[in-house]
């Protein structure tokens, strides 16, 4: 019986191996996609600081500067960053 069942996996595995390769995760973004991820992840970080989630919003934060250091709504996340730090005891 278990003979019977690693033969029918390794079967199913050769079956599906040439599907599987095909199913790969394309990385390549345009510049349009990265901007609008990092616009999101910038809003995320500014609704997490006015909720007083600071973790989450360093987190969000660094991904949008990350993918966007020079991007308008990153830029304005990042200032009130500083701000919520420079009054932090």
């Amino acid at each position: 019986m278990i003979k019977l069942n690693v033969k029918l996996l390794s079967l199913v595995l050769v079956i599906m191996l040439p599907w599987l390769n095909a199913c790969s995760i394309n990385t390549t973004h345009s510049p349009q996609q990265d901007q609008l991820a990092a616009d999101i992840y910038a809003q995320l970080a500014l609704g997490y600081m006015a909720s007083g989630h600071l973790t989450l919003a360093q987190q969000r934060l660094n991904k949008a500067l990350q993918l966007m250091p020079r991007g308008k709504l990153s830029l304005k996340a990042a200032q009130q960053w500083q701000a919520i730090q420079a009054n932090r005891p």
